[in-house]
């Protein structure tokens, strides 16, 4: 069994929790892992600045990408500079159980932190099943509910709120020193975002973490306030549902709310806060439905067209739910073993084309189909992206453009210049990074201009959003420029450099069919857990997934 010790737990921050979920499976960051302590003692041999820790200055930008989302416009999502988020992961892990304690404070909460020693995320994502579990059983109780959440939520968080929400507001701001761990996690989460104080980036498990215990101090201030508990109210993420046995009206509920929030800086969203009647139909089989309509074995193609016949009529029946994604996903190996693979293929990009939040499950079907079948129609896909790309680099959508390069790259898909040479417009380091590895596994046919992504190969371009396309790209020694000396250069990524800790892996993920289900297999049953405690009492007494079976050889046995 894994001991749950502090590095252990940072270990599973670093491993499962740095890279967005939204990006490829070929961004991996074990290295980083398994030279943690390594890397940090290298930092903390720095001479101190002014009395206190060089790295209390070490000031950096994530790397952003957009991803699209069901129905609404695209998602900013971030990677922080490994440096920073392994100093920040470092805070998180050394006061986890404090932070633990502070989220529970919340006693509302359908997305609590729950670490996973052994699961794809350091912490369990949230399930919206939660959310509308508890809608249903509040409607056999109550006359109406507020729906209610706060405005672009993440993006939002005031850096100072954090520790408001683990000290105290008035301790807070009376004591400011970095001694305090809130103040800590304050200054290394402003100091991973170019010194500002709005916002978290979207992705890593560190923002989901910080995220909810400022969401659970809002909780304690509105309970306060209307004196609401686990079987009057809900929150998944930042969307609350509200009701009140001691007859508060939905305007004053909504009143409450906005005030908590407003407690730490945060607003409503005023065009999603609703009262309800709870006499509104919960269509929550639709799920069973589609899943009813997925086809099993190695299905034919009359089966297929059935099936996409039935997935639709659903979707039209639920406009605003993103069907198709869940019918897809709960067809993943009838999509790789059918017969009539071709067809499959173009219903699959046409799909895409009318929901891109497809995309990612395009590519992991595409990469699973190949390596089953060894029969992807590679001519149709050259020319499906020969004309997607350059329209996604006119739009700005990077992440469908990176998802794209990483099935060109696995599969070998040519492309040529014309169509790649859009993309070096856009300042984005993932899809510098996988144009890089494009251009040196000779798929582009025609020259490329590294010209504008190389002006980040230097110290200031290692702080800036392009590190890892400034880093990788030298280190894994695709980049047309070779020397690794600004790398050397910079007492920082020195450190990493020294220890060859990589971040892109282009053979990661999506090898095997077998392996992917019996790792959905597992996904499902740690949910289920979850859903089980939930639905108990709405409240959840589950704080971890224990792991018999995890093992690693520490980094100085190197």
């Amino acid at each position: 069994m894994t001991s749950k010790t502090k590095s252990e737990r940072l270990r599973r921050l670093l491993s499962h929790g740095y890279f967005a979920p939204e990006l490829p499976p070929c961004f991996v960051s074990y290295d980083l892992a398994k030279y943690r302590k390594s890397v940090l003692d290298g930092i903390e041999a720095m001479p101190l600045i002014r009395g206190k820790p060089a790295f209390h200055r070490y000031i950096s930008e994530p790397s952003w990408f957009y991803f699209p989302r069901f129905g609404k416009d695209d998602r900013r999502h971030g990677v922080p500079n490994p440096l920073a988020y392994l100093l920040l992961s470092r805070a998180v892990a050394d006061n986890y159980i404090k932070m633990r304690t502070a989220a529970k404070s919340s006693r509302i909460s359908s997305s609590p932190p729950i670490f996973d020693w052994n699961g794809p995320r350091a912490l369990i994502r949230p399930n919206i099943d939660l959310r509308d579990d508890f809608r249903v059983d509040l409607s056999s109780r109550r006359e109406e509910f507020v729906g209610a959440d706060i405005r672009a939520f993440f993006h939002s968080i005031y850096t100072h709120a954090i520790p408001w929400a683990i000290h105290g507001k008035a301790f807070a701001k009376l004591n400011r020193g970095a001694e305090h761990f809130g103040n800590l996690i304050d200054l290394l989460c402003r100091n991973a975002q170019d010194g500002q104080t709005i916002g978290l980036p979207v992705g890593p498990d560190c923002s989901r973490l910080i995220a909810e215990v400022v969401a659970s101090a809002i909780d304690v201030a509105l309970r306060a306030k209307v004196g609401i508990g686990p079987r009057d109210a809900s929150r998944y993420i930042d969307d609350y549902t509200i009701s009140s046995s001691a007859d508060h009206s939905g305007k004053n509920l909504i009143a409450a709310l906005r005030q908590a929030a407003a407690q730490y800086e945060l607003e409503l969203n005023n065009d999603k806060s609703v009262i309800l009647p709870t006499s509104s139909r919960h269509d929550n089989g639709w799920k069973q439905e589609v899943r009813s309509y997925v086809p099993r074995g190695p299905s034919s193609d009359a089966e297929f067209q059935h099936f996409f016949y039935r997935v639709g009529r659903v979707c039209d029946a639920h406009p605003d739910t993103n069907v198709e994604k869940y019918a897809f996903q709960n067809a993943r190996a009838s999509f790789v073993r059918t017969t009539n693979w071709a067809k499959v293929q173009s219903h699959l990009i046409a799909a895409y084309r009318r929901n891109a939040s497809l995309v990612a499950f395009l590519v992991e079907i595409t990469l699973l189909r190949q390596a089953e079948r060894n029969d992807v129609e590679l001519p149709k896909l050259t020319e499906f992206l020969e004309h997607r790309l350059p329209v996604l680099a006119r739009e700005n959508r990077t992440g469908e453009i990176i998802w794209f390069l990483f099935l060109a790259a696995r599969l070998r898909v040519p492309l040529s210049a014309s169509s790649v040479e859009p993309l070096t417009e856009i300042d984005n380091s993932m899809v510098a990074l996988l144009t890089a590895v494009c251009a040196n596994l000779r798929l582009v046919e025609g020259a490329i201009d590294f010209t504008r992504w190389n002006s980040a190969l230097s110290g200031d371009g290692l702080r800036s959003s392009m590190w890892l396309y400034a880093y990788e790209s030298v280190g894994l020694g695709i980049n047309p420029v070779p020397s690794t000396a600004f790398i050397e250069a910079d007492p920082y990524f020195a450190l990493l450099q020294a220890r060859k800790i990589r971040f892109l892996s282009i053979t990661t993920g999506f090898t095997s069919i077998n392996t992917t289900l019996r790792s959905l297999r597992g996904d499902n049953v740690r949910l289920q857990r979850v859903r089980d405690d939930f639905l108990d009492d709405f409240t959840f007494e589950l704080d971890e997934f224990d792991n018999d079976d995890d093992y690693e050889v520490e980094d100085d046995a190197y």
